[in-house]
């Protein structure tokens, strides 16, 4: 075997996510699990185990008839789950369907998929990820996570269900509830971390913007990557987060500070001035008042040489606590579409996942550090039930959540030996970790969990601290590390005109798209009062040369504050995008009931667009001052 056919399918399966399985097939020389047989039919294709001599199919001809009438009902799905590859045929039929733009398979046997591969040419829909493949004994959560985040998967969550290929697998029952499980997960994660409060949008974009003048007069995010770039594979990243076990890890950072970079979290910040452990770097993203309060202190010549990296969006408590102090910051953009729309892109971009430590760990990375070292990364709650680490400066915040979350969320605990308590948000936590780090072995940068308790991290090494000091760290670093320089008068001024253009023009346009969608919201009202004018097809191309608009390049800065809204409300209306139509009569009824559900939609975008737009006009003032003092306006 391993035929022309074959090759051709191997060739096509080129991304990185294909690696490990292609190296699989590639070893096997001979069947000794599976045969397979072919039928007078082109289409009579079966599979034996030999073992127990059963096979994928009593009748293939005849199941794949079934097959094909049975998901005439899912004819306009976008993505389709199959749990077994069997013969394949099912899916070369299914792909003629254009509607289908993915289909996803999963299988435990790789000989099954090493006999398909050879009968059946899938190298086209391979090749455009139409057809995504995936061997079981592979599946891990960051697949999972990888598969539904794909745009033609993550706005359809509501049709998800894995399908049975043929009643043979239904003796996988235990693989196939990994894979469900895994899949669930990762729904779940996707629609939390989308957001459902465009509150914290508007919150972050305002901010950014009061902002600018202050990013801009400060180094960039360029410059310290430029300046500071670790050149030996051999340096050393500790990242500091504020896990109940952190206090035991204190005496031995203490004594290794001056051979390894210490990046810290906000929270951790004030923990490690009370021990006189001098990070390198401290960190923080959240937009809050509360998280500012991190910064509401005065360690006096403890904060010379530590450099602070803080989001373009953080509260304006937080810039007032760090200049009060004479601290050297740093603003670093999100790749948020609002802010990369100002193209103040010397500035970023940092995507921070969602907490301070995974922000830490992709400054790590950005580093190029090799080595990176976690303490106190609990991401669960210690024996005595605490959240965090002695002197959290939020642990009043966090009482009653242990008896809350007990044995709701627990998981696997370092070392690998029985489990901890987490909670809902610390197991996504740890999930990014997973996902960050699978990447990162890829570029050979080693992770190293040395928190000695709390949460396994998949794919992290775990080793004692003390090991991990005493084996890496050999040599003293020049501390403080180099001066981070601002970018020269002129440039500054020139990227600050450049965004308050940029920010004049959103502000016209949003005048623009406000006056084209309340001509559409006033013709959905219309419709539902029983006066239009128009004929449902009319309204209806309307509505999709509205949102057609919305999706264009050009109100890309809207897609922010619009983005947790659009995700939930068209996800309501997936099961009617699927419906599928027989007559003239359904269609019209179909046709009706879309434009119905689109009215909430369509106010709530008037609304949040309208409302982004007041906040804007202030929130530029600022900027507006700066360009002023500098006769550039």
């Amino acid at each position: 075997m391993q035929n022309e056919i074959f090759n051709k399918n191997l060739k096509a399966m080129s991304g990185e996510e294909y690696k490990e399985l292609k190296e699989e097939l590639k070893k096997i020389k001979e069947l000794r699990e599976f045969s397979y047989t072919f039928g007078k039919d082109n289409l009579d294709i079966n599979i034996i185990k030999k073992r127990n001599l059963k096979t994928i199919y009593k009748n293939p001809l005849k199941e794949l008839e079934e097959k094909i009438e049975f998901f005439k009902e899912y004819e306009r799905y976008p993505s389709l789950f199959f749990y077994g590859f069997g013969n394949g045929i099912l899916y070369k039929v299914l792909l003629q369907n254009k509607n289908h733009r993915r289909i996803v398979v999963f299988e435990k046997e790789i000989e099954i998929i090493f006999i398909t591969l050879n009968i059946l040419d899938f190298s086209e829909d391979l090749r455009k990820g139409r057809l995504i493949l995936i061997y079981t004994p592979h599946m891990n959560y960051t697949k999972a996570d990888r598969i539904f985040s794909l745009d033609e998967i993550n706005k359809f969550f509501k049709t998800y269900n894995l399908h049975l290929h043929s009643e043979f697998y239904k003796s996988y029952k235990e693989d196939m509830l990994k894979v469900n499980t895994l899949n669930s997960r990762a729904i779940k994660n996707i629609s939390l971390r989308r957001g459902n409060d465009p509150k914290d949008a508007m919150q972050g974009i305002e901010q950014f913007v009061r902002n600018i003048p202050k990013m801009i007069n400060h180094p960039s995010y360029h410059t310290l990557l430029k300046k500071r770039k670790n050149t030996k594979d051999e340096n050393v990243a500790i990242i500091v987060s504020t896990g109940p076990s952190l206090e035991k890890q204190l005496p031995l950072l203490k004594k290794y500070i001056s051979k390894a970079t210490i990046f810290c979290a906000d929270s951790a910040y004030a923990i490690l001035a009370k021990h006189d452990i001098k990070p390198d770097y401290v960190c923080m993203m959240e937009r809050d008042h509360y998280t500012a309060e991190c910064f509401n202190n005065d360690f006096k010549d403890f904060d010379q040489g530590i450099t602070f990296v803080v989001t373009s969006l953080v509260h304006k408590n937080t810039i007032a606590y760090l200049e009060k102090n004479k601290r050297e910051y740093i603003l670093v953009t999100r790749p948020l579409s609002f802010a990369m729309t100002t193209e103040l892109h010397e500035f970023g971009y940092m995507s921070c996942g969602l907490s301070v430590a995974h922000m830490n760990y992709e400054l790590a990375t950005n580093l190029n550090y090799k080595n990176i070292v976690f303490i106190g990364q609990d991401l669960a709650y210690g024996k005595d039930g605490n959240s965090h680490a002695k002197n959290f400066l939020y642990e009043n915040f966090h009482e009653g959540h242990y008896q809350r979350d007990f044995n709701k969320h627990t998981t696997t605990a370092y070392g690998g030996e029985g489990i901890v308590q987490s909670s809902e948000i610390w197991n996504i936590f740890r999930e990014i970790f997973e996902n960050f780090i699978f990447t990162n072995n890829r570029r050979k940068i080693k992770t190293y969990n040395c928190t000695e308790g709390g949460a396994r991290i998949e794919g992290a090494i775990e080793k004692p601290f003390k090991e991990i000091c005493e084996t890496l760290l050999k040599e003293d670093l020049k501390k403080p590390f180099n001066n981070i320089p601002k970018l020269s008068k002129n440039q500054r001024s020139e990227l600050m005109l450049k965004a308050y253009q940029k920010i004049k023009k959103q502000l016209s346009l949003t005048a623009t798209f406000l006056k084209e969608c309340k001509k559409v919201k006033n013709q959905l009202a219309s419709l539902k009062r029983g006066k239009s004018k128009l004929t449902l097809d009319q309204i209806n191309q309307n509505l999709d040369k509205f949102k057609t608009r919305l999706e264009s390049k050009r109100y890309y800065f809207l897609n922010e504050i619009l983005g947790p809204t659009l995700y939930h409300e068209e996800s309501l209306l997936t099961p009617l995008y699927i419906q599928k139509i027989s007559n003239e009569s359904e269609k019209q009824n179909k046709l009706f009931a879309w434009l119905y559900a689109h009215e909430s939609l369509i106010e709530s975008i008037f609304d949040l667009t309208s409302t982004q737009n007041i906040i804007l006009k202030k929130a530029i003032l600022p900027l507006q001052d700066e360009l002023e003092k500098r006769k550039l306006l």
